[in-house]
């Protein structure tokens, strides 16, 4: 098989993180491709380019053979494995969240971002500031899907919406929050190890290829009453 690969220098990043032509500002930048990357903007879906600008309530979709990074504003970036999909909700100089739908994804926070950084999806939150984490949506134990996630540095805070339930996820462990309600302890994970945490294509291979069905084998294994 073979990649279509492109990358913009960091020294043009910034051209690209100014106002849209339009009368609104951009949320993020794409910088990074590989394989098949789709946008849908304004209801308008598009094979995505180098320095395509994204916008709050626009949806990024990778492939089989998919990977993209996005920069978020001055938030920090994104990284989605193949076959992923999030939605963009909003990125501001005091905000940022997006919304995982399905797949796997990598977030990297800034340190010096001084505003709040969330991924969601429909029920829970995981609420960082100046870390990197890793969230994976769609498998299932019970009829609805799990999100589970671990962290590379700092530490994470998940909750389920509308409940007291939350429990903060440091380096090194994980969680698996079951069917969208229910916590598991933090934990450390074998497969963990394996996850390709590089966002720099500059400083070598970005793609992840880790067996996420083999480490959601090792979610089961655990004991979660």
């Amino acid at each position: 098989m073979v990649y279509r690969k492109y990358s913009i220098p960091l020294a043009f990043l910034a051209l690209f993180l100014l106002p849209h032509s339009s009368l609104f500002a951009a949320d993020g930048v794409i910088t990074f491709i590989i394989g098949s990357v789709r946008v849908v903007s304004g209801g308008v879906e598009s094979s995505a380019v180098i320095g395509q600008d994204v916008f709050e309530g626009d949806t990024v979709r990778t492939g089989s053979d998919g990977l993209a990074i996005v920069q978020l504003s001055s938030a920090g970036e994104l990284k989605l494995r193949q076959n992923s999909e999030i939605g963009i909700d909003v990125s501001r100089a005091n905000a940022a969240t997006v919304e995982i739908r399905r797949g796997g994804l990598f977030s990297r926070v800034r340190r010096d971002f001084a505003g709040d950084f969330n991924v969601r999806s429909e029920t829970v939150v995981a609420g960082v500031r100046g870390t990197e984490f890793f969230t994976a949506y769609g498998r299932t134990i019970d009829d609805r899907p799990d999100l589970w996630l671990c962290v590379n540095t700092g530490a994470v805070e998940v909750s389920i919406a509308g409940t007291d339930q939350s429990t903060v996820v440091r380096a090194g462990e994980g969680i698996n929050i079951v069917a969208g309600t229910r916590l598991t302890d933090p934990r450390r994970y074998r497969w963990t190890l394996d996850l390709n945490w590089n966002m720099d294509p500059a400083l070598g291979d970005v793609v992840d290829d880790t067996d996420l069905d083999r480490a959601y084998s090792d979610l089961l294994d655990q004991d979660y009453d």
